[in-house]
């Protein structure tokens, strides 16, 4: 009698993680076809949009007046912003669902190459650099450089008021896991604010003075904590911020 109570009982529950798997599937694969709606049918309307501005314009020469003009650049300004933040919202959803690649990764290397290709769109930039020793990891290696892009575009980005920038990296290393850091000296945050960061559309600045679609931080987490790992970060206004993440350490075998 308690062997069939047993039996009866798996396989009951065996059913019910049977009809919540087919209704995930169903689930992503109605999001897949948003995803591909939104897409498809917000880049149409926006390329629209900033091509007929740019073309009045163009065809307006001598005939609009300044203010007429700043109108229409404004436009062609928010329909670029808008068909960015189209293509970072598809990123972010891509991202808890794609299946991680995982391989070993050297960190330094990684580091390096992210900030080589990031101090091309910074010439004329004084921006001292102070990396430390970084480990090897196991990890998908296309998400894990979106997220330290991410890190050191930010860093970049918002010490771009100071005189000399300092960006830190490194890494503390505890019993399972590596705890990695990116610290600058640019126009930090009010830590009343912190648990808005790694929000989706979260902003502690205006757009005005700092560029970006407000997704960045949040694939940052999406990244880290599909690898089992944290994000946070601690901040001073007007004098620096650091971003916080953890990487659990890779296993002997």
């Amino acid at each position: 009698e308690l062997r069939n109570t047993i039996v009866g009982t798996v396989l009951r529950k065996a059913e019910e993680l049977a009809i919540l798997n087919a209704e995930l599937i169903r689930s992503n694969k109605e999001l897949e076809a948003f995803s591909y709606s939104v897409s498809h049918d917000l880049r149409a309307p926006l390329r629209h949009i900033a091509g007929y501005a740019a073309l009045l314009i163009e065809g307006g020469a001598g005939k609009l007046t300044d203010k007429d003009v700043r109108y229409v650049n404004t436009i062609i300004e928010s329909s670029d912003y808008a068909g960015r933040l189209v293509d970072k919202l598809l990123g972010f959803s891509r991202l808890g669902r794609a299946e991680l690649q995982r391989a070993r990764v050297d960190m330094n290397i990684l580091l390096r190459e992210t900030q080589h290709d990031l101090m091309q769109d910074a010439p004329g930039r004084n921006i001292t650099w102070k990396i430390g020793a970084l480990p090897t990891v196991v990890v998908d290696l296309m998400m894990l450089r979106m997220a330290v892009r991410d890190l050191l575009s930010n860093a970049i980005k918002y010490t771009r008021q100071k005189d000399e920038a300092i960006i830190e990296v490194g890494v503390q290393e505890h019993e399972t896991e590596y705890v990695f850091f990116v610290k600058d000296n640019g126009v930090g945050f009010d830590m009343a604010y912190v648990d808005k960061l790694f929000g989706v559309f979260q902003r502690l600045h205006r757009w005005e003075d700092y560029e970006g679609t407000g997704i960045g931080l949040a694939n940052v987490r999406r990244v880290i904590e599909r690898h089992g790992g944290r994000t946070w970060a601690t901040g001073i206004e007007d004098q620096g911020a650091t971003f916080y993440f953890t990487l659990p350490k890779p296993r002997a075998d």
